[in-house]
């Protein structure tokens, strides 16, 4: 079943990707809103880049959470990349984080904990998550724990989304060392100073948007990068209590034990962070739930859906001939896109030699699961490839010996040859005939009658040497030279096949050695 994709409205942009809302549509008359993240096609060439989108799309795909963005689809255009996922009706914390600080507030302590254990529960299982064929853990840490990358809908529901920067052992682009990824306000300790990282990084990050959310201002907020990592790396936290009184001190030491520096004494686990959380709710005897959720995040619902109505209204009102181009050209983008490993009826690739999906995943059933040792940068019509291409194999190069011009002995396994005075053995064309390649020039007369003279030179004696040469010469350039007189031009020797044009090494520098010795007998006879 073929899915179709409708652009509705610009969602969110970056200066590397773009998401549109979107309607799915199938030829089942099936239609849902879906959210499509787009690489800006001005970096589809910066194949580090593309690695990293695609390394998003394998470590989604294997999520199955409450807490986690699903990906639904994952595909290819003629100029792009594209991932289809989960539309999440509502907003991110950044937002709720804004909203909040303008009106002098911050958020309440029982929606807070909330959140963060929401947000926990889908970390653990992200940590946890295992390869489903190998069963080895995958190793995954999220590095990108910062409050764009958590969304809250308007059902109070609370997701992690954007593993672009994720870690895991099945990625395709891995960090340098000393790199540092991720947002510098948001990094662990050990991040900061470019260090190995697990999960227990992402832990430290949720300790941050802990203490924000409580007191409405950043924890590490420098004059610029350098000043902000150094902040990190000092990891100075503050007493959250000293900016909300409302804070209780059982709560603070929670919080600050996932802010520890040292990673042995912090949390181990997101599972105990959020288990740590949970018991606190409960000895304060705090009731919370989406419920509270809800009505936090309703004022910013009905600002949105403004928006929401506005956008509509303009698509609309340009969608005429000559109107919203934009739209226009990713609506007609989208009508071409298409699943990794799905082909389209009369769909040319941009680059055929690209493709490296399997015949059998070609017009597969569409309920079965995607494979996803089919999907990498080499596996679509853009022929993108994560290492290097291979060198070319010395089977497809010319021997030296070709190369020199050297009429050197067939090479290979023996041949079953006919008599030499047959007319096939004295006229090589004829023998290699069934081979179907052109002829290369012939050697001069010179040249073999050179060659044959250093052969001569190593026989007991010279009668018998001459006869040999006389023998040898007479079946290619005696031959050659009647064939000449009568047709018109010399008869030239066959060219080697591909598995005959390449020499072992000692036989170049036997070669390279006899030509030596011919050279230095006709200088010594002249």
């Amino acid at each position: 079943m073929t899915q179709r994709y409708r652009p509705l409205y610009k969602l969110d942009a970056g200066g590397m990707a773009e998401v549109y809302v979107a309607e799915s549509e199938s030829m089942a008359g099936y239609s849902k809103k879906v959210a499509i993240k787009r690489i800006l096609p001005g970096l589809i060439k910066d194949q580090r880049f593309t690695r990293m989108f695609l390394d998003e799309a394998r470590i989604s795909l294997h999520f199955n959470h409450a807490n986690i963005v699903s990906v639904f689809d994952l595909g290819e255009s003629e100029s792009t990349y594209f991932i289809v996922m989960e539309f999440v009706e509502g907003t991110n914390l950044k937002t709720l984080l804004e909203h909040e600080a303008s009106l002098g507030r911050t958020i309440p302590v029982p929606q807070t904990v909330w959140i963060l254990n929401e947000m926990l529960k889908g970390l653990h299982y992200a940590h946890e998550l295992k390869d489903s064929k190998t069963g080895e853990p995958m190793g995954i840490v999220h590095r990108d724990v910062s409050p764009p990358n958590i969304l809250v809908s308007w059902n109070g529901e609370v997701k992690l989304t954007d593993f672009g920067l994720a870690k895991a052992t099945t990625q395709m682009e891995s960090t340098d060392p000393g790199v540092v990824k991720g947002k510098y306000a948001y990094l662990s300790p050990e991040a900061a100073f470019a260090k190995q990282v697990d999960h227990r990084s992402d832990i430290y990050a949720v300790g941050i948007l802990a203490f924000e959310m409580l007191t409405g201002r950043r924890l590490y907020k420098g004059k610029n990068d350098f000043q902000t990592i150094a902040m990190v790396r000092a990891s100075k936290v503050p007493s959250i209590r000293s900016f909300n009184k409302d804070v209780p001190k059982a709560l603070e030491k929670i919080i600050m034990k996932a802010l520890t520096a040292d990673v042995d004494q912090r949390y181990q686990t997101a599972d105990e962070f959020a288990h740590d959380l949970l018991s606190f709710l409960f000895s304060e005897r705090m009731m919370v739930g989406a419920r509270d959720v809800i009505a936090l995040v309703k004022p910013l619902r009905e600002e949105r859906e403004k928006q929401i109505a506005a956008l509509k209204a303009q698509v609309e009102a340009e969608h005429s001939p000559g109107g919203n181009l934009i739209i226009d050209l990713i609506n007609e983008e989208m009508m071409n896109f298409k699943s990794i490993g799905e082909t389209v009826p009369g769909s040319q690739p941009v680059v055929s030699a690209g493709s490296a999906i399997p015949s059998a995943q070609l017009g597969s059933d569409p309920s079965t699961p995607i494979n996803l040792d089919t999907f990498g940068p080499g596996s679509g019509n853009l022929g993108l490839s994560p290492t290097p291409s291979p060198l070319p194999s010395q089977r497809g190069l010319p021997s030296m010996a070709d190369a020199l011009g050297l009429d050197l002995p067939e090479v290979g396994t023996p041949r079953d040859e006919p008599e030499a005075d047959s007319a096939s053995a004295r006229d090589p064309n004829q023998t290699r005939k069934s081979a179907g390649l052109v002829s290369y020039p012939a050697l001069s007369k010179a040249a073999k009658a050179a060659k044959a003279s250093a052969e001569g030179a190593g026989k007991d004696s010279g009668k018998d040497s001459g006869k040999d040469s006389r023998k040898d010469s007479g079946k290619d350039s005696g031959k050659e030279t009647g064939a000449g007189s009568e047709l018109g031009k010399p008869l030239s020797p066959p060219m080697p096949t591909v598995s005959e044009q390449s020499a072992p090494l000692w036989l170049i520098l036997v070669a390279i050695i006899g030509v030596g010795i011919v050279v230095y007998v006709v200088l010594s006879s002249s």
